[in-house]
């Protein structure tokens, strides 16, 4: 009896020093004004967006969320990257196509390893979840038609509990040792 408590104490000591916390996310263009944003750098807290275009633009079919890397000739072409503050995992973004010729490759990376790429030429819901600790995705689009603009990216970060948090764990199992302690005596 003994040892099954003392094994059930360090089975939950070894959960807690060891489990992870998520909290689901989301981008959110809606912050910003529609148009074009001037700039080919977009800063927000859970990523950094860069198009490799001429700019950015809001609102590309009149829809506030979502977001178009623009090229010179202001279509929807520019490849795109996005790197991730945490890495993050279930993933999955809304991409919108225009036209026939469209073609986008979507290059998925943890860190400098490359996870995997898919290729897309319709709209709708790109479902990332099978990918994890993802840091960067490279869009590289080769349309020959108006390109992709993207919205809704949705994700969740793990996050690690605050080393108080590991001290507080262990003051608290030391307090719970102590009184085990003094009832068996």
């Amino acid at each position: 009896m003994k040892f099954m408590k003392q094994r059930s104490i360090a089975l939950s000591i070894f959960v807690a020093l060891f489990s992870t916390h998520t909290l689901a996310d989301t981008l959110d263009f809606t912050t910003l004004s529609q148009g074009p944003q001037g700039s080919t750098v977009l800063v927000f807290p859970q990523a950094t967006i860069t198009s490799f275009g001429a700019d950015f633009y809001i609102g590309a079919s009149g829809i506030a969320s979502e977001i178009c890397p623009l090229t010179t000739g202001s279509n929807c072409q520019a490849d795109m990257q996005v790197d991730f503050t945490s890495a993050v995992n279930s993933l999955s973004f809304v991409l919108a196509g225009y036209d026939a010729g469209d073609h986008l490759d979507i290059n998925i990376f943890s860190g400098a390893t490359l996870l995997g790429t898919i290729a897309s030429e319709a709209n709708g819901l790109v479902d990332l979840s099978a990918y994890s600790n993802i840091t960067k995705l490279y869009f590289g689009d080769s349309s020959t038609g108006a390109g992709f603009s993207y919205d809704k990216f949705q994700f969740t970060v793990a996050t690690v509990p605050e080393a108080d948090s590991y001290g507080m764990l262990l003051a608290g199992l030391g307090l719970l040792g102590f009184a085990t302690r003094r009832k068996q005596r």
